[in-house]
């Protein structure tokens, strides 16, 4: 029995640590910081597939920011390729916010966990949980 002891409370401390940075930081539900670090961690991949627009790391990015179109997105940054790696070449972190700019920017990519305002799917106050609906 004293083995479970340890289990649960690795679960707790991961839970802990995983919500600590993220309380008062960022809205529930918003991908964008993660997107970021995904397209500075995987830039020279994301470079070469946006220039076909497909591959694995698009794919990838598609899924973290949740967007509902992946062969659109592929062919958003495609056409806004020149914009994203203008020459001479921006930072990581320019790249990464100009991708993310387009991924929240295009709505028929619908990238719901990049979207902003009261429509998102998790903002504050947007489902009626218990009571009345009218």
């Amino acid at each position: 029995m004293s083995h479970v002891r340890p289990f649960v409370l690795g679960l707790l401390g991961l839970a802990c640590a995983c919500g600590a940075g993220a309380v008062g930081e960022v809205p529930a539900g918003d991908a964008t910081p993660a997107a970021t670090r995904y397209v500075i961690e995987h830039r020279p991949e994301l470079e070469r597939e946006i220039s076909i627009g497909s591959g694995e790391a698009l794919y990838e990015l598609s899924i973290l920011a949740d967007c509902q179109d992946l062969p659109e997105l592929g062919r958003s940054l495609k056409r806004k390729q020149a914009e994203i790696f203008p020459v001479p070449p921006p930072s990581d972190p320019e790249v990464a916010n100009r991708i993310v700019a387009v991924m929240r920017d295009e709505s028929v990519l619908r990238c719901r966990d990049l979207e902003t305002g009261p429509t998102r799917p998790f903002a504050p106050g947007r489902h009626r949980v218990f009571g009345p609906t009218s």
